[in-house]
């Protein structure tokens, strides 16, 4: 199941736990904590962007979404990527 969950935030640009769930046929608090075991085994890392962006909006990738509050994200580390490679 942790390789399906990291296979979704890999394939999907934007998402939410509900989405993954949705796409799994499982339920939303095993998404939850299957992000925490890929965070707490170096496959994931959470990034959370910063109200006051400095970056601008025609070069960022959350643009369409941003309402200037903090969104997190998870990036996938050199870790998750080989795993990944093997799936």
């Amino acid at each position: 199941m942790l390789k399906d969950v990291l296979k979704e935030i890999s394939r999907i640009r934007v998402y939410s736990t509900s989405t993954i769930a949705d796409s799994l046929d499982i339920d939303e608090e095993l998404v939850k904590e299957a992000i925490f075991q890929l965070i707490r085994m170096g496959y994931i890392v959470e990034d959370e962007t910063s109200p006051t962006c400095e970056v601008k909006c025609s070069g960022c990738a959350y643009s369409s979404i941003c309402n200037t509050k903090a969104i997190k994200t998870f990036s996938i580390t050199d870790k998750g990527r080989l795993l990944l490679n093997k799936i």
